[in-house]
């Protein structure tokens, strides 16, 4: 060989040496960085947040420390979450191996007698940072991309070149395609979404582009309702019905939403329809055979005493059983009530030892067609094109954790904190999407501490695109379809520098808009200088103002009394919101108006919305709302024909002219006129 061929090759070896080296050093910064973050958060929620528990019931016992249970949880469960199991012998770890609707499996560390109760499943949401510890702690330079994941985090420079699109995308408007052709051009591109833009159907051209072009795509998302809009998307598609039933498009973890048969245990039990038949036999006879068992050991007690030697010559002779107690366990009961004890009691033992070992015998082949199920889950995760589910899954479920994917896309990104992120990246060796809205509500953290903050309570456009506005690695679209074009001016304005421009059907929102309150208005601020006063809520770390929500419940009466049927009533303080639903139920229309604080309306709509914004003399104006941009441009956004603003104008001028809330509403008086 060449001398200077041996020197290119031994160089190169050296590059890709250093390169691995410093990948190496940075992974284990971000994650001790990481780790030092979710150790504040967990201290902080473990001080404020109690545990929840549900009550189980029908448990079942499948052998190998493994329990089948049917829970009625608040939230749904996913595989792979830590969890405590309360029963009469004490509390013991538990994890959740399988979840099924309100079916769970449960993997324990002692052993539950699942015939004495009541037992109680026990979640914390700390339970979830500590596996998202031991995920971080799994990430293997030899096993995982890390440089993807240092890529999304700024670490690695993307690559880019010119691709040729795959798919016609000429549905799209051009804002649109322009996002769809830089995903495919950019190892890492943002596609950032305004309110109403179209994101999710500019996502599900993505996701189409990237299918075509042979790439494998883990799309994940914060919450199941993002991944049911872009399931519903996706659903339209001419290739979708086929790809879902050749189970190569699964979505993991259930939905209450329609999933167009795409949920993986759909499609375990489209392919696996013989077996699960058997298994529900199985689990019945089980049930039966362990009832008759406890039965029949029962009567043995019963017997004990008969049998027993005798203690004096004028002891009455033994009675044996009746037949009305025997016929449960035997057909011939009349005749075996014949029998002496002793021979009664040898029937029944034998009855007994045989029921006993049809369970365990129906227990282990229920496990081996449990297995064969958990083989068929495998498999099909395994061959899946399109995997979707929540960033939790992600680094919960054992589906996903041996993977590897082609492409990252990350939906509602905005909302996610950066260790699952960063984890979820590691499992894609090219390419990553970041789908999201900067200018809408961050990750909440509980921790008041900047080691937390920095380290899960900001955003990835923080991180990696600072100004987004002028990132080339960040498309922006730029046509909303959902706000009149008042409502969508305003928040174009405040937010995003007037690059909106307003595409939305103008009859449908024209209806809205004549509507009272204010009819043929709308955008409307009611001015309630000197009418109101703020307070400190009862548990005094929340604010109240009576008067202003008196006012919004009246005008939330009236939009009611008018004939709007989707109204949004938003509130900054949970106390006040409080106090607004007690007034609407009053008034007799507590479900005919959706009342709360702005982070449930996230990735929402309605007709009207009236923002009650709470802050008046005497109290200082809160930050909450003073440096909190991203609160109010949701709280405005989510309206399509009718924003109401009721607030006490001239405090807001008073206490903070140059702030948001001032700014917003001149802007909005500036839209009226």
């Amino acid at each position: 060989m060449p001398t200077e061929t041996r020197r290119d090759i031994s160089a190169t070896r050296r590059v890709t040496w250093m390169i691995a080296r410093m990948s190496a050093e940075l992974l284990a910064r971000f994650v001790t960085a990481f780790k030092r973050g979710i150790e504040g958060e967990v201290a902080a929620l473990q001080a404020s947040s109690p545990v929840a528990e549900a009550a189980l019931s029908r448990g079942e016992d499948l052998g190998g420390l493994r329990y089948a249970f049917d829970v009625l949880a608040r939230d749904p469960l996913v595989a792979g979450t830590a969890c405590t199991l309360r029963t009469p012998r004490g509390v013991q770890r538990a994890t959740i191996e399988h979840a099924e609707g309100t079916r769970i499996t449960l993997v324990t560390s002692q052993p539950v007698d699942v015939a004495t109760g009541p037992i109680t499943l026990g979640l914390a949401p700390w339970f979830l940072y500590e596996r998202m510890v031991q995920a971080l702690d799994a990430i293997d330079g030899a096993k995982h991309h890390v440089d993807t994941a240092l890529m999304l985090f700024g670490k690695h420079a993307p690559a880019r070149a010119r691709t040729s699109l795959q798919c016609d995308h000429a549905a799209l408007d051009g804002s649109q395609r322009a996002a769809v052709q830089l995903c495919s051009d950019s190892t890492l591109a943002f596609v950032w979404g305004p309110p109403g833009t179209g994101k999710t159907v500019t996502l599900a051209g993505v996701i189409e582009e990237q299918l075509a072009q042979g790439k494998r795509i883990l799309l994940v998302s914060t919450t199941n309702a993002a991944i049911d809009q872009v399931l519903s998307r996706l659903a339209r598609q001419p290739w979708f019905a086929e790809s879902v039933e050749r189970g190569t498009t699964i979505r993991l973890g259930r939905s209450d939403a329609e999933t167009f048969g795409a949920e993986l245990a759909d499609i375990v039990d489209r392919l696996d329809s013989t077996y699960r038949a058997q298994r529900e036999r199985l689990r019945t006879r089980i049930a039966v055979a362990a009832d008759e068992a406890r039965y029949a050991r029962a009567l043995l007690d019963q017997l004990a005493e008969a049998v027993a030697p005798q203690r004096s010559l004028f002891a009455q002779q033994p009675v044996g059983l009746r037949a009305g107690v025997l016929s449960r366990l035997f057909a011939a009961a009349d005749a075996l009530a014949l029998l002496d004890p002793h021979a009664q009691r040898k029937v029944i033992e034998t009855r007994a030892v045989r029921l006993e070992r049809v369970v365990q015998l129906a227990r282990a082949r229920l496990a081996t067609l449990a297995g064969a199920a958990r083989e068929l889950e495998s498999r099909l995760a395994r061959e899946a094109r399109l995997v979707m589910c929540t960033l939790t899954n992600a680094y919960l479920s054992p589906l996903v954790a041996e993977e590897r994917f082609d492409v990252l896309i990350a939906e509602e990104a905005g909302m996610a904190t950066l260790p699952p992120l960063f984890h979820a990246a590691c499992l894609c060796r090219e390419r990553v999407i970041v789908v999201g809205d900067p200018r809408q509500l961050p990750p909440i953290v509980q921790a008041d501490d900047e080691r937390v903050r920095r380290a899960i309570g900001r955003t990835i456009f923080e991180v990696t695109v600072p100004d987004p506005e002028r990132s080339e690695l960040v498309a922006m679209l730029e046509s909303q379809y959902r706000m009149h074009p008042a409502i969508g001016g305003l928040v174009g304005g405040v937010f995003y520098s007037g690059r909106l421009v307003h595409r939305a059907e103008p009859t449908a929102l024209a209806a809205i808009t004549a509507r009272p309150p204010f009819p043929d208005k709308p955008i409307v601020v009611v001015d309630t200088e000197g009418r109101t006063t703020c307070q400190r809520a009862a548990n005094g770390s929340s604010r109240i103002n009576p008067a202003s929500a008196e006012i919004t419940a009246s005008l939330a009466h009236e939009a009611v009394r008018g004939g709007t049927t989707s109204i949004a009533v938003i509130a900054p303080y949970a106390a006040h919101a409080a106090e607004l639903r007690r007034l609407l139920a009053a008034r007799g229309i507590a479900d005919a108006v959706e009342c709360s604080t702005v982070h449930r309306f996230q990735g929402r709509e309605c007709d009207l919305v009236i923002l009650d914004l709470v802050d008046a003399p005497p109290m200082r104006q809160s930050a909450l709302i003073a440096d909190a941009p991203n609160l109010l441009n949701v709280s405005i956004s989510r309206a399509r024909g009718k924003l109401v603003i009721v607030a006490d104008v001239a405090y807001f001028e008073s206490t903070a002219r140059d702030g948001i809330v001032a700014s917003l509403l001149r802007a909005a008086r500036a839209q009226i006129s």
